[in-house]
């Protein structure tokens, strides 16, 4: 719910232009202090990420394996 939903805040909150640039100046600064803290993490989970997604390929494929040997004559 943003800024400009009144209905549930009761609250017509208008910006000048300045506030609007204040505001992404601010936002932008700290998005990019948190992006070196953000791509540490990506790198800490990386590997974890990776392993999980070879396993349910893996999983994936050896049921697909299972469906296509049961459907073979004997």
């Amino acid at each position: 719910m943003g800024c400009g939903n009144n209905k549930r805040t009761g609250v017509d909150l208008r910006l000048t232009a300045r506030e609007r640039t204040r505001i992404d100046t601010v936002y932008t600064e700290r998005l990019d202090s948190l992006r070196p803290l953000w791509d540490s993490l990506c790198e800490l989970r990386h590997p974890s990420i990776v392993e999980a997604a070879l396993d349910s390929i893996i999983e994936e494929r050896l049921e697909e394996e299972a469906r296509l040997r049961a459907r073979l004559p004997q």
